[in-house]
């Protein structure tokens, strides 16, 4: 054997090496874990107040601003809405970064893209026992009507309140603004607007998304406790500085 073949056949036994370490690398397919489960959550059913009945005054609000959320679903916000339906950790470094002017990929910020999933599942944690407890319907079933993200509707899921979608934009949100104080404005707009886009599809209630905010402020504050979160945190905050200065 002659040595370009020799060469031809130490690249062809390293390519597939170093693809296999390139994708074990790719922080994408991670397996994540919440910072806490359920059963040492703040229960938010202890925090919130019950969603208003539909004989309630407060009520009212609720209907109208879903009617404002269904006469803009055509619109250039409608169509937003709907994209803000996907929400992971890839989509909130996606549409924040858009709002600061800044690409947030997972191959440049792995680490806030590892703090983002962590925060994600964590809400999942932290809202559960609420949306047991209150088991309230959503909009489009109460008035059997479609959404805008039909894909994602389901008659039996009587999981409105609070929001979770809510509760998750605005915990990354907070924490963005950590890692990101000099944006702090733009980022929790888009805070803002993701739980909004909630009452546009027609998935819930506008009181369900202010509870979500709350609960995504208390989910916040308890993780400031963790030496694991903060950890995490300050592993994010080094590595976004460090992006800056390039």
């Amino acid at each position: 054997m002659n040595k370009m073949n020799k060469k031809i056949l130490s690249l062809a036994v390293m390519l597939p090496m170093f693809l296999c370490s390139f994708a074990q690398n790719d922080v994408t397919k991670e397996k994540f874990t919440p910072f806490y489960q359920m059963a040492d959550a703040p229960h938010m059913e202890k925090v919130l107040p019950a969603p208003p009945a539909l004989t309630d005054s407060r009520f009212f609000y609720d209907w109208t601003q879903y009617q404002w959320g269904k006469s803009i679903r055509e619109t250039e916000r409608g169509i937003q809405a709907i994209a803000d339906a996907g929400i992971c950790a890839r989509y909130f470094m996606e549409r924040y970064g858009e709002a600061i002017g800044i690409e947030l990929t997972a191959d440049k910020y792995p680490e806030m893209f590892r703090l983002f999933s962590r925060l994600h599942l964590t809400e999942q944690q932290g809202g559960a026992s609420a949306k047991a407890f209150f088991h309230r319907v959503r909009p489009y079933q109460q008035y059997k009507e479609p959404t805008s993200v039909p894909q994602h509707e389901n008659p039996e899921d009587f999981t409105s309140y609070p929001s979770g979608h809510t509760h998750a934009s605005w915990l990354v949100g907070l924490a963005l603004m950590v890692i990101d104080p000099a944006h702090a404005e733009e980022i929790m707009k888009v805070a803002y607007e993701l739980g909004q886009s909630r009452v546009i599809v027609g998935f819930h209630y506008q009181s369900d998304v202010d509870a979500g905010r709350l609960c995504g402020s208390v989910t916040f504050a308890r993780l400031q406790s963790m030496p694991e979160y903060q950890k995490m945190m300050e592993k994010a905050i080094k590595e976004f500085q460090k992006n800056q200065k390039k």
